[in-house]
């Protein structure tokens, strides 16, 4: 079957609301490991020169039991060069690859997939403003939907 001459569908040049971008590789604190995570970190900045790759956390931060980097994705393209990159050059490291809606939550869950083994990760972090996160996504979609000005609702 040949591909299609149709137009393409714009999810691969936008993300789908509410999806903003994410992804973070993770590490423990065991100094092969370390080195296996800097070394990562040098080869997606070699590799993907246009991706912003934040400060090496060398502790457990936020729900990460344990040491991490943040890689920001802005768009499917990326997303669908960096993700089957890391598959096959993140060795025996962990990568929660999730997106950022604004719901913390479910982001790092129900919305997250794992390369590598599945790590527990501390949600209780997020407990407190997770209602309020999820109605102001589902208000923001809802605005997008109508194609009404910012702050109209």
């Amino acid at each position: 079957m040949s591909p299609s001459t149709k137009a393409s569908s714009k999810t691969y040049s936008e993300f789908v609301a509410p999806i903003r971008n994410g992804d973070k590789p993770s590490f423990d604190e065991d100094k092969q490991e370390v080195q296996l995570a800097e070394d990562l970190r040098q080869s997606i900045e070699q590799e993907f020169p246009e991706l912003i790759i934040y400060k090496t956390h060398h502790k457990p931060v936020g729900p990460h039991p344990i040491g991490q980097f943040e890689i920001a994705i802005f768009n499917p393209a990326q997303f669908g060069a960096l993700v089957p990159w890391l598959v096959i050059h993140r060795g025996p490291l962990s990568i929660v690859v999730h997106p950022n809606t604004g719901v913390a939550l479910r982001d790092h869950t129900q919305s997250a997939m794992w390369l590598g083994e599945r790590l527990s990760l501390k949600t209780g972090i997020f407990d407190k403003h997770e209602e309020m996160d999820e109605l102001a996504v589902k208000l923001g979609a809802l605005r997008d939907m109508q194609d009404l000005p910012e702050g109209t609702l």
